[in-house]
């Protein structure tokens, strides 16, 4: 069995919610869809989506255009030798990861498919039929911040991912205490800026907070400054964008920097660099999530496919942009949030989806 044709969609996810960052507003988002057809007709599915343009260097638009330089290296390659299609891909130093992992994410649901087994599975096997997520209020009010935290748990969410950054300290520190207040004792609150805070202004959100239990994902742009940051903060420190491979993420452990991590499944080129991560936060225990930025039920089945290996008591969530978008492309297997909780789908081998051929249109490239 050898990828014999690739096939790339571009798909829009608009949202329909207001999803507001600390720079930048979610609006018209086009998922990169990737087909992979073996020689026996089987096919896998890929994806990659990033939420904006300002929240990363890459953008959809680049990950398309880096499908011409990496579908054609992997025709001819056998989808199920995952470390062959990954050197392939990795000749190409300059490609963004998240192209590749669109790419990556389709061989290990082919392989699903092949061998009849869900990506689960192939991962290591299930610990949870399923997964925790977590629900993020965008920028807003302190007041309308704290009515969605508590619309949030009344539909079961148990953990809250708060927006901050982009305006004044002063608004984010009424922001976390409006939320704050309102919260359930099993509720978890994670305060992220997206790389929104200078070092000053997130000592001053730290002190100013000192008696909220929460967390700080990603408060400044730079490893440099987590590093500075981190021993004067009270809070845990939870890293995402900095997050960028196994290495870094091996050595901010080790130098007792990181409290957890924010994962994106694209961010670092697939669901094969994800298990590596995986298996060093396991052994160090340390907790992460498993996601990515945007994305439709593809990334999402992948994102809860990682996390269902992870245990409970290191499974920060696998955060789902349906609820935002509301798109599915399966839509009885696509994942959904039930009760606080993302069950696995149970569409069949591979990532549990069945998707109807011609779904997504007419392609804008096929290899082969």
């Amino acid at each position: 069995m050898t990828i014999e044709q690739i096939r790339v969609y571009r798909f829009p996810l608009p949202a329909q919610t207001t999803y507001n960052m600390s720079s930048s507003t979610v609006s018209l988002p086009q998922s990169t869809i990737v087909e992979l057809i073996d020689t026996s007709g089987l096919k896998g599915y890929g994806e990659a989506c990033l939420a904006t343009s300002e929240a990363q260097s890459a953008s959809n638009d680049s990950v398309l255009a880096a499908m011409s330089f990496l579908a054609p290296a992997i025709i001819g390659l056998d989808p199920t030798n995952f470390s062959n299609v990954t050197d392939a891909m990795d000749t190409f130093n300059h490609v963004l990861p998240e192209a590749k992992a669109a790419l990556d994410v389709a061989c290990w649901d082919l392989t699903g498919k092949k061998t009849n087994k869900s990506v689960v599975e192939l991962l290591g096997g299930t610990l949870s039929d399923a997964v925790i997520t977590y629900h993020v209020i965008g920028i807003t009010s302190p007041e309308d911040a704290a009515e969605d935290a508590m619309r949030l748990q009344e539909l079961g969410i148990t953990r809250i991912q708060l927006k901050a950054g982009g305006r004044s300290i002063e608004e984010d520190i009424a922001c976390i205490h409006a939320v704050a207040s309102v919260l359930l004792e099993e509720t978890s609150l994670d305060v992220d800026t997206n790389r929104g805070w200078t070092i000053a202004e997130a000592l001053k959100v730290s002190e100013a907070c000192s008696s909220i239990s929460m967390s700080m994902e990603q408060p400044c742009a730079t490893e440099e400054e987590l590093r500075h940051l981190k021993p004067l903060i009270y809070h845990p420190l939870i890293i995402d964008e900095s997050a960028t491979d196994a290495a870094t993420i091996s050595k901010l452990i080790d130098d007792e920097i990181a409290d957890g991590f924010g994962m994106k499944i694209t961010r670092v080129g697939g669901l094969t660099p994800m298990k590596t991560i995986r298996d060093l936060c396991v052994e160090k225990s340390i907790p992460m999530s498993s996601d990515d930025a945007w994305g439709g039920d593809i990334i999402a089945a992948a994102g809860v496919a990682l996390a269902a290996t992870m245990p409970r008591n290191l499974n920060r969530g696998a955060w789902l942009a349906h609820p935002y978008h509301q798109v599915h492309y399966d839509l009885v297997n696509g994942p959904r949030v039930q009760n606080g909780q993302v069950p696995l789908p149970k569409g069949g081998p591979g990532l549990g989806l069945l998707i109807a051929d011609g779904f997504f249109g007419k392609p804008e490239a096929i290899y082969e």
